[in-house]
């Protein structure tokens, strides 16, 4: 299927080169020459977000519309035709970080800002250089594991994987069954510019993990571990549960969790995070929880809200502190005064947060009940680690 790019800059167009059955708008009479150099691209000259210029090229029949101008409001009213005519995937690029209230607000859930990207990575380049702590800010992930366990899996933990990956530089390895679109994933990976590698696995083993009759939780890592791949975080598909694991509390989840040595992220928001949740308490994990909050805060350009449920360290609250001041990380505090559980999950399923990070086997208030409450009924994606 055709993808259709606004804009053609150099990002559109060395994207276009990327991509099968790509078309070009672009306004600039001058660049069409340069334009059609690219083998296979139809460019068209005139305006993106001209709605009856964009109903000739045809949304119908469109994968994903992608525009890429220098000018906020022309992505903007391109994007919202798009929207308007069902185009299934949209992605947007920012000048302005102010302006992605207004992007979310129409619906778009893929929004690049060059500005604060940018930003990031000149600031992390001019510390690394000179402040040895500053390295740990970088990145929190640079191996990302996915199980594709079906389909919807592709739209969902594969989806916030690119995401993740796309800001933390990280490559994506895939544990897919032959029944899934491999050149569908491939295409995606590479819109986002994310390295990706698929392990195809036999059949009859996809089918045991799908049915969940034999799923000790480690056998994705020990077949991955057969590829000399050892991942620093696993993100699966929150609904790998069917409804009699619910009734006798099995979760495909939960045993993924307690057998890996690396953080799980299980995936709901499918979109850069913008507000960031860190639950501490007084257990030793809590400082991996912060570390890793910030280091995700900072690579998404999200503010980082601190639920304190205990007393803690004074030292630990100062540490993530001055990690965030060196990552740019605006920071919030709030103490938990009443009951910490009652609060907890009061706090992740407000709303009001695209990501929360909690420690695994800790020794604080944070336990197993409340650990597992908010990974099956968190509204936002869930980070556990270890």
């Amino acid at each position: 299927m055709r993808k259709i790019i606004v804009g053609g800059g150099r990002a559109g167009r060395d994207l276009a080169a990327q991509l099968p059955e790509a078309v070009i708008i672009e306004i600039n009479p001058e660049k069409r020459e340069k334009l059609s150099e690219l083998a296979g691209v139809e460019v068209i000259i005139g305006d993106g977000s001209d709605e009856e210029l964009l109903k000739r090229v045809g949304l119908d029949n469109v994968e994903a519309f992608i525009s890429l101008t220098s000018n906020d409001d022309v992505n903007y009213r391109a994007a919202a035709i798009a929207k308007k005519y069902g185009v299934p995937k949209i992605i947007v690029r920012i000048e302005d970080p102010e302006d992605r209230e207004r992007f979310q607000k129409l619906g778009i859930e893929s929004i690049m800002s060059p500005t604060e990207i940018v930003a990031n990575l000149i600031s992390d380049m001019m510390r690394f250089g000179f402040d040895a702590e500053a390295a740990e800010i970088r990145t929190p992930f640079e191996k990302i594991l996915v199980p594709i366990l079906s389909k919807n899996t592709v739209e969902k933990a594969f989806k916030e994987a690119l995401f993740v990956a796309s800001v933390a530089g990280a490559e994506v390895t895939a544990v897919s069954s032959t029944d899934i679109a491999r050149q569908e994933m491939e295409s995606r990976a590479m819109e986002m510019g994310v390295p990706l590698k698929i392990l195809s696995e036999e059949e009859k083993l996809m089918d045991i993990i799908k049915k969940h009759l034999h799923y000790p939780g480690c056998i994705i890592i020990d077949i991955v571990k057969e590829h000399s791949y050892y991942p620093d975080c696993i993100i699966i598909d929150h609904e790998e549960l069917g409804i009699l694991d619910k009734i006798f509390k099995r979760s495909v989840v939960l045993k993924l969790i307690k057998c890996a040595c690396c953080p799980i992220l299980v995936a709901r928001t499918f979109r850069y995070y913008e507000r960031v949740l860190a639950l501490l308490d007084s257990s030793d994990v809590s400082a991996s929880v912060g570390r890793h909050a910030v280091q995700i805060a900072h690579l998404c350009g999200a503010d980082l809200h601190l639920l304190i449920l205990e007393i803690v360290p004074g030292e630990l609250i100062d540490g993530i502190k001055k990690m965030g001041e060196k990552g740019n990380v605006r920071i919030i505090e709030k103490w938990v005064e009443g009951n910490p559980m009652i609060e907890a999950v009061k706090e992740v399923k407000s709303g009001n947060y695209e990501l929360a990070v909690i420690p695994w086997r800790g020794t604080g208030v944070i336990r197993s009940d409340l650990i597992r409450k908010i990974v099956n009924d968190a509204p936002c994606s869930v980070l556990t680690v270890v």
